[in-house]
């Protein structure tokens, strides 16, 4: 019999020695991330739809703003005159570039001035489309906004963008905006009549620096339009391309009573114009993202109300305390850190369906605008926010009293 338990004694040596498992090997915080990852799933989600929700309106927000800077940034005109007192860009609605009297005469003066490569006069007014056949009892008049345009758009770069066909080169041709077009079903090639006379659609596009609303607009040669509208000698808005902005600028001012507006300044009207949609929206960000954390706090509060006795066994083995607090920080962390990745691509999808589907319905090119800085901006707040939410839970970890928890248990 002893001689038997000998030779086990010996086989049992002389076995392979019990291998610790990788996940083991790794320091606790690690280990209890890849151990739990599936219940860290649903914050993370949770977490990445707060701050995709944030990061869309963001986007939007910027689509916005350029839906009012976009057209002046990217055409090559370097100054916009108005009548003194009129604006661009309108905080009330009351705001109007207003009049500027003997418009081609002060056209004329300010082509003539040195420096000035191009300039384009511009009035909007309404006209009624006629169609063909008797007119009908009590049918509505039929109304479509006009603007003349005086001078060659082809001068100054970036001025046109034409999606279908050509800008007009005659007075009886006329160029739609591409929302126009589209609701009312006409196209290149097509009539339209406007007061009393027919103008032949040569292209679909718009005027950069027309005014909002350039997609809704029909564009005619000033001539044509000034005889048809049955206007005086004014325009709204000189558009001028210049080889010396400043010198242009002041000569202008002198010319008459005039208002002179360069890049930007536009940028900066519009920016004020909309300070307060702007706030508004951070406004709704900061309790989006305030959601957000204090659903990562309240799921963090409940693990480790649920894990005390893993807790208590650990300090009880004399696991330190700072392990403990860096475990239940670190979930915080990864879970902040994923749900931004999870943001952002949330937000890209829904940016894509609003750009394909649901701004040409409204006549535009674009409502959402991904910004890399903003982006940036939003994932360092819900990483910030995503440590504070965890503090708590991890304080309340590190105060598991082991003795206490072990009797109960």
């Amino acid at each position: 019999m002893q001689a038997d338990v000998q030779r086990s004694m010996a086989v049992a040596g002389r076995r392979t020695p019990y291998h610790v498992s990788w996940l083991l090997a790794l320091p606790y915080p690690v280990r209890n991330l890849l151990r739990r990852w599936r219940g860290l799933i649903g914050m993370m989600v949770g977490m990445g739809i707060s701050l995709g929700i944030v990061m869309t309106i963001q986007a939007m927000s910027r689509a916005n703003m350029d839906l009012y800077t976009a057209d002046f940034l990217k055409s090559g005109a370097d100054l916009y005159v108005v009548t003194e007192g009129g604006t661009l860009i309108p905080l009330l609605p009351s705001d109007t570039p207003g009049s500027i009297k003997n418009g081609r005469h002060v056209l004329a003066q300010v082509r003539g001035l040195p420096g000035v490569n191009a300039a384009l006069g511009l009035m909007t007014w309404t006209m009624t489309r006629e169609r063909p056949g008797p007119r009908r009892r009590n049918e509505p008049t039929e109304l479509i906004t006009t603007t003349g345009v005086d001078g060659d758009a082809l001068q100054i770069a970036n001025a046109l963008v034409m999606k279908e066909g050509r800008w007009f080169r005659r007075s009886d041709e006329v160029v739609l905006g591409a929302k126009l077009s589209r609701e009312k079903n006409l196209h290149v090639g097509d009539t339209l009549r406007l007061n009393d006379r027919d103008f032949r659609i040569v292209g679909i596009g718009r005027l950069r620096g027309a005014g909002f609303g350039g997609d809704s607009v029909a564009y005619l040669d000033y001539p044509a339009f000034r005889q048809r509208a049955q206007i005086g000698d004014v325009i709204s808005t000189i558009v001028v391309q210049t080889r010396q902005p400043a010198l242009t600028r002041q000569r202008i001012v002198e010319l008459d009573s005039l208002d002179v507006y360069d890049r930007a300044q536009l940028v900066r009207r519009a920016e004020e114009v909309y300070a307060s949609a702007m706030l508004l929206r951070w406004i709704f960000n900061a309790l989006a993202l305030a959601v957000g954390a204090l659903f990562i706090s309240n799921m963090l509060a409940r693990s480790v109300a649920e894990r005390r006795l893993e807790f208590a066994t650990l300090r009880a083995i004399g696991l330190p305390t700072r392990t403990i607090l860096l475990a239940v920080a670190s979930e915080a962390v990864v879970i902040s850190t994923v749900a931004g990745i999870v943001g952002v691509g949330l937000s890209l999808l829904l940016g894509l369906w609003v750009n394909v589907s649901v701004a040409p319905a409204y006549g535009l090119e674009y409502l959402y605008v991904a910004d890399a800085g903003t982006f940036a901006l939003v994932l360092a707040l819900g990483l910030a926010l995503g440590v504070v939410s965890g503090l708590f839970p991890a304080r309340q970890a590190t105060r598991v009293d082991p003795v206490e928890v072990l009797r109960v248990a």
